[in-house]
């Protein structure tokens, strides 16, 4: 920039009459001093002082940081020995859904990846059973043998014909007929002309088949006390019966619970995954109508499917399908609730010296947390605080 070009432009910042940007001013500006202090008489008096102001003002302001200096937290009054606890404690701290939240976020994104070195099932091999068989499910995740949970399919019934049912009525009339025919004809040889005399060995051989069809029939007729099975039924169920020498005493076999492993969670869906919620809802709910009912704890293995199930479902659900997560959302509590009416300690077994272990509150947290935070259902924390708040009055 020249020397010449540099002055004007020190003189274009000095000057009140020229605007070195937006065009030219509109209005006039009186030319007094810096050290002007008195009062303007007129408009031109006031925009210098505008003017000289607006130069004296910083090009940059700076606000002080409100967090530079870190707050020192008011300690609140401890509550007395004698104070009841708040109600607030009941539910999980915010800190902990949230954490609790991102990681299943994360859980759900690692769980849908490719697998490599999973054991690919034969395709003739059934390695669950069917989504709408309920019973065979809970034996399933039980442990049972396969025998149990995937029993062999009876053979259909070939459907009978109207033209078969004609000819079964017309068979059975014929038969019937051929009946009336023989015994007219038994009647009329047992009964000659000369009043029975030539008919003595004859009726010696038939009065003695007569009785032996008479005991072998009684034998087998039913009887108050009960109705006698086959000859051959009758022995298979006799040798049964008998114990085997090697079989005395032998403990029964131990099941194992069957786990949401990866090879099985790769054949679950999101429409597969609500329909297994909805029995684990049934489950938990039949466990609170019947808890001496045995087979029926819901355990840690249960609270394991049920959170890799979820992981299973949809960002976006409809509206049935939410009813149905917040129901099992609602079914947890309710169990949580039953707990502390009936003081059960967590991790109780049913008996004495079983290892399997009942889903503990930490468990049903999980469950509803994840549908709470998955699904936008937040207003269930309110009836989990109402819920167990009652019951923990209530004892």
């Amino acid at each position: 920039m020249s020397v010449l070009a540099k002055r004007k432009l020190d003189e274009l910042e000095d000057s009140d009459d020229e605007e070195p940007m937006l065009g030219r001013q509109v209005l006039p500006v009186a030319n007094l001093p810096d050290s002007f202090d008195g009062v303007p008489t007129d408009g031109m008096q006031y925009l210098f002082t505008v003017r000289r102001d607006a130069r004296l003002l910083p090009h940059v302001t700076r606000v002080d940081n409100p967090y530079a200096t870190p707050e020192v937290p008011v300690a609140g009054p401890e509550p007395g020995p004698s104070e009841p606890k708040p109600h607030s404690d009941v539910l999980p701290s915010e800190e902990w859904r949230t954490t609790f939240l991102r990681r299943f976020k994360n859980f759900r994104k690692n769980s849908v990846q490719p697998t490599i070195h999973v054991r690919i099932p034969d395709a003739s091999s059934k390695i669950m059973p069917d989504k709408k068989e309920r019973d065979l499910w809970w034996a399933f995740l039980a442990g049972r043998p396969e025998s149990e949970w995937n029993p062999p399919k009876k053979p259909k019934q070939p459907k009978v014909t109207r033209w078969q049912q004609r000819n079964a009525k017309k068979g059975a009339g014929a038969i019937a007929f051929a009946d009336d025919l023989h015994e007219n004809a038994s009647l009329s040889y047992d009964a000659p002309e000369n009043g029975g005399v030539e008919a003595g060995p004859s009726n010696t051989s038939s009065e003695v088949q007569g009785d032996a069809l008479t005991s072998d029939t009684a034998q087998s007729l039913p009887t108050p006390s009960g109705t006698p099975a086959p000859p051959d039924v009758s022995a298979d169920v006799s040798m049964a019966s008998e114990p085997d020498a090697g079989t005395v005493g032998s403990a029964p076999p131990v099941c194992v619970p069957r786990e949401p492993t990866p090879m099985l969670m790769q054949h679950i869906d999101h429409r597969y995954a609500i329909h297994l919620l909805m029995y684990f809802t049934h489950w938990i709910n039949l466990h609170l109508d019947s808890p001496t009912l045995p087979m029926t704890d819901i355990t840690q293995t249960h609270a394991r499917w049920m959170f890799t199930l979820l992981s299973r479902v949809d960002d976006w659900i409809s509206s049935d399908e939410t009813s149905l997560l917040r129901n099992l959302a609602r079914a947890c509590i309710s169990l949580m609730a039953a707990r502390r009416r009936s003081h059960t300690a967590e991790n109780e077994s049913p008996e004495e010296g079983e290892s399997v272990k009942i889903m503990d509150d930490t468990s049903c947290w999980m469950i509803i947390s994840a549908i709470t935070g998955m699904w936008g259902q937040t207003d269930l924390w309110m009836d989990a605080e109402a819920s167990l708040t009652e019951a923990m009055d209530a004892t």
